[in-house]
C-alpha cells in the first residue's frame, strides 16, 4: 500500500480509491479508510467553495479549517468558516477552484466515493 502522498498522485481516480480502500471488508471499513484520507492528506486550512445541495444554486466561498465528523449515517463532515460564522459541512459538498490540487483531488475522490455507495453517476453531486 502506498503512502496518501503517493496515492494523489496515481492518475486514474478510481485507482487512487482503490488504494485507498484496499484492506477494507465492507462500507463501514472503506468510510474509516476514507475518513483517515481526509484527515492526514489535505492541508488545512484551505479556501473553496460551499455548494449546498439543499439551495440549488448556493455557491459560498469558505475556508475549510480542518477535519470535522464521520459517522456512518451521514459520512464525513469538514469545519468551515465564512465571514463570522463557522459550521460542519458535508465533505462532498466542498469544492476546491484548482482541480489540479491535492485538496481537490481528495474532495473528488470523496465525492465519487460517496456517489458509487449511493449508486449516482459519478458527475452527481
Amino acid at each position: 500500500m502506498f503512502g496518501f502522498e503517493e496515492v494523489i498522485e496515481i492518475p486514474d481516480q478510481q485507482e487512487r480509491i482503490q488504494e485507498v480502500t484496499v484492506d477494507c471488508n465492507g462500507q463501514s471499513e472503506e468510510l474509516s479508510a476514507m475518513e483517515v484520507y481526509l484527515m492526514e492528506t489535505p492541508t488545512y486550512p484551505f479556501a473553496a467553495i460551499w455548494r449546498d445541495p439543499d439551495e440549488p444554486g448556493h455557491a459560498e466561498a469558505v475556508t475549510v479549517l480542518d477535519f470535522g465528523t464521520s459517522d456512518e449515517r451521514r459520512g464525513v463532515s469538514l469545519d468551515v468558516q465564512w465571514g463570522d460564522k463557522k459550521r460542519r459541512v458535508l465533505a462532498e459538498q466542498i469544492r476546491v477552484d484548482d482541480e489540479t490540487s491535492p485538496n481537490a483531488i481528495i474532495l473528488s475522490d470523496y465525492r465519487y466515493w460517496v456517489n458509487e455507495l449511493n449508486g449516482l453517476s459519478p458527475g452527481y453531486g
